[in-house]
């Protein structure tokens, strides 16, 4: 999802437009280094959206995006950089109506899955889980923030309704929350833990400058079917490409969770603002040097296609 940084519309077609270009030229080394390793490449973590009447903004949006985040593009950029597929996570910006999503991945559902949303402190959360899982969803996504606005998450009646439908339909559950609220989460996760696959999403934004807050997403790992995306290095960074002061943070998941349980994820197009989706993918494939070779295989793919095997993932 794009940064907190707000991008204008000039900025953002010369930004997705140096992004294809870019890609374009890694294309060869990219396609023939995934060839040659017998290396699948599977993005996790992707948004799309279209400013288009079709598919209003909420009422209520204050800031809503300048520029489209097309699959089209999408799909251009993943050809270049050899990446096979992805799951396309329902932006927040459409709230609760996740039909431009179902609509990207009924057009081109060889290459997408998805993610939806549903209101946390509905009393239809259930039911609207059904319908968009209906339409071809296959996990769903829920985000606790810090404050009262965020408390729903100790709802346990609430929670219960939400989270054990997922369990009934076999989607995973991905969560999308700051570190502080990662203990109350847990209590969650330890109901259902033998029920339901759950996906922290960007390591919790756990900032590198408090290393002890870590602990909390570290202590997840006692839960077999948790995992954790590696993703947002470049927000949590204070350094430049391949932001190497975010590295031992990896190390320490990897070290919890093994490469089994952890993905990658360009969170595209908010990567555009930062090193962009090809150097995304290079930063994880070739930057952090204790993977080696077993490792990428499921942290670039073979984790993800555990939790969304894929349509015709082959």
């Amino acid at each position: 999802m794009p940064s907190r940084r707000s991008i204008t519309r000039r900025a953002w077609l010369v930004q997705t437009a140096a992004g294809v270009a870019a890609a374009a030229g890694h294309v060869s080394r990219n396609v023939m280094a995934a060839e040659k390793n017998d290396l699948r490449i599977i993005d996790p973590h992707v948004h799309v959206w279209k400013i288009d009447a079709k598919y209003p903004w909420p009422a209520d949006l204050k800031s809503p995006p300048k520029g489209d985040a097309l699959p089209e593009t999408l799909l251009e950029l993943m050809q270049a950089n050899g990446v096979e597929k992805t799951v396309i996570v329902h932006v927040i910006y459409y709230r609760w109506d996740c039909r431009y999503a179902a609509a990207a991945i009924r057009a081109h559902r060889d290459k997408f899955a998805g993610v939806c949303r549903v209101d946390p402190e509905s009393p239809r959360a259930a039911a609207d889980l059904d319908r968009w899982t209906a339409l071809g969803f296959e996990g769903v996504r829920l985000s606790p923030s810090l404050g009262p606005s965020g408390d729903w998450i100790n709802d346990r009646k609430q929670m219960d309704l939400i989270w054990g439908r997922a369990a009934e339909l076999k989607v995973p559950m991905c969560v999308l929350c700051p570190i502080e609220r990662i203990p109350e989460v847990e209590q969650v996760i330890a109901r259902y833990r033998d029920r339901l696959d759950v996906c922290i999403d960007h390591m919790a934004d756990s900032p590198i400058e408090r290393p002890q807050e870590l602990k909390k997403l570290l202590a997840l790992a006692r839960y077999p079917r948790v995992y954790v995306k590696l993703s947002h290095l470049w927000s949590l960074s204070h350094e430049a490409y391949p932001y190497r002061d975010t590295h031992e943070q990896a190390r320490r998941l990897y070290d919890a969770f093994g490469p089994e349980r952890l993905m990658w994820g360009t969170d595209w197009p908010g990567v555009e603002e930062y090193c962009g989706y090809a150097k995304a993918l290079a930063l994880y494939r070739e930057e952090i040097k204790f993977f080696n070779d077993n490792d990428r295989k499921w942290i670039l793919g073979g984790t993800t296609l555990k939790l969304w095997p894929l349509a015709n993932s082959g």
